[in-house]
């Protein structure tokens, strides 16, 4: 028997961050059949414990996950316990080839190997600061090469500009030395404490005013000086007016805001998120070394995790896989599953604020679509649904109601109530109010599904195969699966894991994101180009492409890129006429990425029709499909080889693709800068807003905002200023002492719920 080609599973797993000694321990969302809309339930599973110096891992039962080590939920000295993934090696042999076996000691002696031939290599970026300074000396790097032995190996970043021999810990690996009893090839990574480092001892808090002692630096101490402060990233400034190379959002670093020249000035902050891959090598008996890669990341904790965020990472995945058009019938499980997500998401949202509705009579009170809406195209400001409509507990019978009638096939008119990518740019009522609605998309506009998701749910809704029983997606902890079942891969845990490792539970409609800023994807979409992130800006050509920088993207294989903006300006809504404004003056809604190309990555290795600006563009243009012909002397056409996003048979990542760090250059810089009024809540994230929920006397919902300091009972919009909410500085410092976790909707350290240990 000979090994033909090996895989790692999961193909991407997610670290997540915290400082205590005591990783999560394994567990599985389960719906519950009798109560399918009710909270999961969080299911422990069997966990592994590894020695640190040997590699040897032994087998533990938990009744209930614990999520933070702390005497009881006010404690502010409470340890957050990392999510530290396993990989799993599999191996497809000439037998079978066919089928993905766990790799095992016993599989390797079968084809004359052992594990002596076996070695890891690790590779993983924080490149936050070069996303903006763009200065390669501000990359942070962490490498480890031919891993053999068993022991905890520290992944230190380096960087040129850091102070003389200061390294950036970015956690740990090992290598699990297999045995009788779990003979299994493993790797574990263990994400870095999320802590804050900085620049100086002291800083500046506004303009003009005189550097006083930082306070993050009284925290932490001298650990805290990492980057030295004759590098760009110290004093770094972005202005508030459109830069196709800043982030988007622009300005989401920590330091200081100058009213009069609109530019954030940076402190010099940085964190110890990264992403990157781990790589396996086997070495077969006639010298051939086979190989295979995952792709790992460190993040914020999932501070819910008994829910599942409405468009996750796996829906992008997914649509590139199988393609957005669903074409055979689709099980009902399927689209509920998706609505089933939807109502997580509001549930945990304080929907009225969402809306735009009026708060002690004061409107325009926190960040949301509506504010967004004004704020980038002048539309006029007003609430999205009727404001009698909108409470939390008001949504949530609405999201049930959806889900019965798909369920029940009474629902032909659901097609009708999604809104599709391509209409982004109309904030009409009519299409605000189509679903999702309220939340904030990867472009900046209102949040759409992949159009395979919409695709499921249309076709669900109108065959209601309720014979036709859903694939099933918990794949059992080291069992075979076909070697073609790319989806099966994805959604693999394996044995030890947590859920939450999942790309499906890692919100995928960025903007900029949280455990990823998913865009980044889509970058290297064409071979021999780079584009922007977050819009059709081109960053570098290669070869005979290389006269096309800075010119824009405008059409793909006959579909424009973007879409005109349109909206009332004047109450009634009467008057929709072309949104523009001195910083969009040709209303402008860019598409995003994902599904933009949905229909062309079904041509990978093929070569499209693309079209560009004749000349070099900052500012967004709008071109219309007729317009994409060789006439329009405005345009360059160009045929342009569609690039291979996965490996052949795999879902692993090619080289070409996505390099180390990529995928979370475009966060805020320290990550808990997103954790305020930049509202993730909106993106429907897995950050919660709206807790402890409960119905009031008066028959609408109460509760709480996520942060704030005190239980009242009484929600507190976030205005950016008021001192009920934790600050950015208590997160830069102790945000594990601050933030709660979420189980059932309300606070917890445990997925019992409970307020004590």
């Amino acid at each position: 028997m000979k090994i033909i080609d090996i895989r790692i599973l999961p193909p991407m797993a997610i670290g997540r961050l915290g400082s205590s000694e005591i990783p999560m321990a394994a567990f599985n969302l389960k719906v519950m059949e009798d109560k399918p809309l009710d909270f999961r339930q969080i299911v422990p599973k069997e966990s592994l414990q590894v020695d640190p110096n040997t590699g040897v891992i032994t087998s533990y039962q938990e009744e209930n996950i614990i999520f933070k080590d702390a005497e009881n939920i006010n404690d502010k000295n409470g340890k957050i316990r990392p999510v530290a993934p396993f990989l799993e090696v599999f191996a497809i042999t000439d037998e079978n080839p066919g089928m993905l076996v766990p790799l095992t000691l016993g599989l390797l002696e079968q084809a004359g190997l052992s594990v002596n031939d076996i070695s890891w290599n690790v590779h993983v970026g924080n490149i936050k600061i070069y996303r903006r300074t763009q200065n390669e000396d501000d990359k942070i790097s962490a490498e480890l090469t031919d891993i053999t032995t068993h022991e905890r190996k520290p992944l230190l970043g380096f960087c040129n500009n850091f102070r003389e021999g200061k390294t950036l810990p970015l956690g740990h690996i090992q290598f699990i030395q297999p045995t009788e009893e779990f003979p299994e090839i493993r790797l574990r990574y263990t994400p870095g404490p999320g802590k804050v480092y900085g620049t100086r001892k002291d800083r500046i808090e506004s303009a003009g005013a005189e550097p006083t002692p930082d306070p993050v630096y009284q925290y932490y101490g001298e650990d805290f000086l990492l980057y030295n402060e004759s590098g760009d990233w110290l004093n770094y400034k972005e202005k508030g007016i459109p830069n196709p190379m800043y982030t988007n959002p622009a300005q989401i670093f920590a330091g200081y805001y100058i009213d009069e020249t609109q530019e954030q000035v940076s402190w010099g902050y940085l964190d110890d998120e990264c992403d990157g891959f781990a790589s396996v090598h086997l070495k077969n008996y006639d010298g051939e070394v086979l190989k295979a890669r995952a792709h790992i990341s460190a993040g914020p904790p999932a501070f819910a995790p008994d829910t599942l965020p409405v468009r996750v990472v796996t829906d992008e995945l997914e649509q590139i896989l199988l393609g957005p058009e669903v074409d055979q019938e689709v099980p009902i499980e399927d689209a509920e599953e998706i609505i089933r997500r939807a109502l997580e998401t509001v549930r945990l949202m304080n929907t009225a604020i969402m809306n735009g509705n009026l708060y002690d009579g004061q409107s325009n009170v926190a960040s949301t679509m509506v504010r967004q809406d004004t704020n980038d195209f002048g539309r006029l400001y007003e609430p999205i649904m009727a404001t009698s409509l909108v409470d939390n507990l008001a949504v949530r019978a609405i999201h049930e109601r959806v889900y019965n009638g798909i369920s029940t096939g009474a629902t032909p008119w659901f097609e009708n109530a999604l809104r599709r990518p391509n209409k982004i740019g109309n904030l009409s009522n009519e299409e605000r109010r189509k679903m999702p609605a309220l939340m904030r998309g990867a472009d900046g506009r209102a949040l759409c599904f992949t159009h395979r998701q919409i695709n499921t749910i249309i076709r669900c809704a109108a065959s209601a195969m309720f014979s036709n029983a859903s694939k099933k997606l918990d794949i059992d902890e080291g069992s075979p699966m076909a070697v073609n079942d790319l989806s099966g891969q994805l959604h693999y845990r394996g044995k030890g894991n947590p859920f939450s490792i999942l790309p499906r539970t890692a919100i995928s409609n960025c903007f900029p994101g949280l455990e990823f800023d998913f865009r980044n994807l889509w970058r290297r979409a064409f071979v021999g180009l780079t584009l922007i992130e977050n819009n059709n800006y081109v960053l570098e050509g290669e070869g005979e492409l290389s006269d096309l920088q800075y010119h824009r993207l405008v059409g793909i294989d006959g579909e424009p890129t973007m879409v005109l903006t349109s909206g009332p300006t004047f109450p009634n809504g009467g008057n929709n006429t072309t949104l523009i404004t001195t910083d969009n003056p040709n209303g402008v809604s860019f598409m995003e990425w994902s599904n933009n190309l949905a229909k062309v990555l079904q041509k990978q290795g093929e070569e499209v029709d693309c079209y560009f600006t004749r000349w070099e563009e900052k500012t967004e243009v709008v071109v219309t499909k007729e317009e994409l012909n060789d006439t329009n002397e405005k345009l360059i056409k160009r045929r342009l080889k569609v690039n291979t996003f996965f490996e052949k048979d795999s879902a692993e990542f090619t080289d070409s693709i996505v390099l180390p760090g990529e995928l979370t250059q475009g966060l805020c810089a320290p990550w808990q800068n997103d954790y305020r009024e930049c509202a993730c809540y909106y993106w429907a994230a897995s950050r919660p807003d709206y807790v402890n929920v409960e119905p009031g006397e008066n028959g609408l919902s109460k509760g709480d905002n996520w942060m704030a300091k005190e239980r009242s009972g009484n929600y507190i919009p976030d205005n950016r200023t008021d001192s009920r909410l934790v600050t950015y500085d208590d997160l830069f410092k102790d945000w594990e002492g601050e933030l709660n976790f979420i189980v059932k909707g309300k606070d917890a350290l445990d997925s019992n719920g409970d307020l004590d240990l």
